[in-house]
């Protein structure tokens, strides 16, 4: 039973660190997506709208990785 728990415990810290690491990512996409969206803006469309897509798909990404490590989390409790 203690084992159990042990493994349980490493489980959840590295949830929480993949949650934490999802933060610093989405602060750098709010990054991308506003050049992005500036640069678009300013008529240099060449370069603003791959970095909108690329925005585009790393929220995507951590949205989703967030709502998948929240309910493994929650079926740990």
């Amino acid at each position: 039973m203690k084992g159990y728990k042990k493994d349980q415990l490493h489980t959840k810290q590295r949830y929480i660190a993949i949650l934490k690491t999802n933060k610093q990512l989405t602060r750098l996409n709010v990054v991308i997506l506003s050049i992005g969206l500036v640069l678009s803006y300013m008529g240099k469309g060449i370069i603003g709208t791959p970095l909108l897509w690329t925005g585009i798909v790393i929220f995507l990404y951590t949205m989703l990785s967030n709502i998948m490590l929240r309910r493994s989390l929650k079926k740990l409790k």
